[in-house]
């Protein structure tokens, strides 16, 4: 047993009590752990949101505004060498707010960006990237 200010151990009521102020406390966190899923749960199922970025924003709040700068630097860099960025949706802007700054790698990828165009725009896409007659119509 050790040795606490002189005496030995720990007092029995101390140790119950201790024990049940843990437990209480332990509660509480299941608890809200609880509460904390059903909300982002709901914000999910109400307002669309990726559950896993919105962690990660989450952790990216709390952290220092220098340590936050340096994670979102470096997981740029990342994604970037990785290739995710060429990956993101033809429908929205890069994380630079610009479209089409890049000009596409082949025919394939010409005609996605074109029919994707056109679409904003209001007309059928052209096709799957095989060459066909004919122009893209008009929607009406």
């Amino acid at each position: 047993m050790s040795k606490a200010g002189g005496k030995t151990g720990v007092h029995h009521e101390v140790l119950k009590t201790l024990i049940s102020r843990c437990d209480g406390l332990k509660s509480d966190m299941d608890e809200s752990r609880g509460e904390l899923g059903a909300l982002i749960k709901d914000a999910e199922e109400t307002h669309g949101i990726n559950r896993k970025a919105f962690k990660l924003a989450l952790q990216c709040n709390r952290m220092e505004p220098d340590k936050r700068a340096d994670f979102i630097r470096s997981f740029r860099d990342y994604c970037n060498k990785l290739g995710f960025n060429a990956q993101l949706d033809m429908f929205e802007d890069d994380e630079t707010g610009e479209t089409g700054a890049e000009e596409p790698a082949d025919e394939g990828a010409a005609t996605a960006k074109a029919n994707a165009e056109a679409i904003k725009e209001g007309i059928k896409p052209t096709g799957s990237g095989r060459k066909r007659g004919g122009s893209a119509e008009a929607v009406h």
